[in-house]
């Protein structure tokens, strides 16, 4: 089961945050600054996903733990 978001869609909600403002990538028409946004978006992305489900593993192990302990 997934919980959290995936990081494409965390990337959608970065790209689009990005897009309100498309004056910006008019004026800052440069190669390395869009290249370094894309990687920038696409880490951020990953990120969040791994973390999320670093997350989901360690309330797990914690449960795991508590129950033997109940026993």
């Amino acid at each position: 089961m997934q919980y959290g978001l995936k990081d494409y869609e965390v990337e959608r909600i970065i790209r689009h945050s990005l897009n309100k403002n498309p004056d910006l990538k008019y004026y800052i028409n440069n190669d390395y600054i869009d290249e370094i946004i894309n990687l920038l978006v696409i880490g951020v992305g990953q990120a969040i996903e791994e973390n999320n489900k670093k997350v989901i593993s360690d309330i797990e192990h914690e449960l795991r733990m508590k129950m033997r302990g109940a026993h």
